[in-house]
């Protein structure tokens, strides 16, 4: 864990601050080990010299356990009390500009701590993004984390096949995955499971419903699981019973490209072109305007982690041991969709495809 610590140190200077207000949870947890639960019941207070978890009576021992090799100072009133720990930080290491991750900061909280910093000569500087970066490139132990969750992920899938039928609501398979899921060692759920059905299946963020499952048409089943602090995202897209030829030919396409980018993709692309190995297959084939969002994103403590692959993520590069999720779709309104998504490593030589999930999409019932 020191070692995370000490490359979040090492831009310190380029940054232009002296220290480090750590408030997200899955940044505190990547940093120490110390998972607190709760943005802004404690925060991670670095600098040069020091570090330190700020945290309160319901956190105290939890931090004690992960964090053993950091100063624990303890509040008496939880968030009330963080301004003041912040500037007793700042005064006790001489610091003058304390940087912030803004995007996780709320307009309330940046004044109180401003306030107090105020008053022992310091002040904030907002940053962006800065620990995600970090976060970007994963350590051996991390990638076997995630393998777990891409696992259990893939048995979940596996679990609902032997289940699914023609009449069982969207809901209904949901629980099944959920229910699975927890009994086999996920701490939670990576995010609410996505079972669309039918015209459902247009909507790429769709939530379960009441609406019965239907022979014949398409079913995109997008669910992940946590697993150590690290999590899993994957989507198949399957039919019942019999698969329709529109069907087949959307499957077909989807499928091309995404095999196209596990194929080609590379070490030093960027994510515009990673996407664009997708999404000139899709493009070719007359569906330009029905694959909306981009190829992919990073996965690890949090679903959503850098590195991106789309259309504008020309600044993105891909390096060895980034995540990614390789899910390109086609959605036609009233009738549905096809997504399919893995999980990829990004190894000097290639890829890993950590999904093994099967990509037969019909299901005989």
């Amino acid at each position: 864990m020191n070692s995370r610590i000490e490359k979040l140190r090492a831009k310190l200077d380029d940054m232009g601050v002296d220290g480090m207000i750590v408030s997200h949870n899955a940044d505190q947890r990547y940093l120490t080990g110390f998972s607190g639960h709760a943005d802004f019941d404690s925060v991670i207070l670095i600098s040069k010299n020091d570090a330190r978890v700020v945290t309160d009576f319901r956190y105290w021992t939890v931090a004690e356990h992960e964090a053993p090799n950091l100063k624990l100072v303890k509040t008496e009133r939880g968030t009330f009390e963080l301004p003041q720990a912040i500037a007793q930080f700042a005064s006790e290491n001489d610091l003058h500009t304390l940087g912030f991750e803004a995007q996780h900061v709320t307009v309330y909280r940046f004044r109180e701590w401003q306030k107090a910093l105020r008053k022992v000569g310091a002040k904030l500087k907002p940053t962006a993004d800065v620990i995600k970066s970090l976060r970007a490139w994963k350590e051996q132990d991390e990638i076997e984390k995630i393998r777990a969750a891409v696992k259990l992920t893939d048995d979940a899938f596996s679990h609902l096949l032997k289940h699914i039928r023609v009449g069982m609501t969207e809901k209904e398979a949901a629980w099944i995955i959920e229910a699975y899921m927890r009994e086999h060692g996920a701490e939670r759920l990576a995010f609410d499971p996505i079972i669309a059905s039918g015209p459902n299946a247009a909507l790429p963020h769709a939530e379960p419903s009441d609406r019965p499952l239907q022979a014949g048409e398409p079913i995109t089943i997008d669910i992940g699981a946590q697993v150590n602090g690290y999590n899993s995202d994957m989507t198949r897209t399957i039919t019942l019973g019999h698969a329709t030829e529109k069907f087949n030919e959307i499957y077909r396409i989807v499928l091309k490209a995404q095999l196209a980018v596990e194929k080609k993709a590379r070490v030093g692309m960027t994510g515009k072109q990673v996407d664009k190995l997708a999404r000139r297959i899709i493009d070719k084939a007359g569906y330009e305007k029905a694959f909306g969002h981009g190829l992919g994103h990073g996965v690890g403590r949090l679903v959503h982690e850098f590195p991106r692959a789309g259309k504008t993520y020309k600044k993105d590069i891909i390096e060895p041991n980034m995540l990614l999720t390789v899910e390109p779709g086609i959605y036609i309104p009233d009738w549905g969709g096809v997504r399919i998504e893995d999980l990829v490593v990004f190894r000097e030589d290639g890829m890993e495809v950590l999904t093994q999930s099967t990509k037969e999409p019909l299901v005989r019932i």
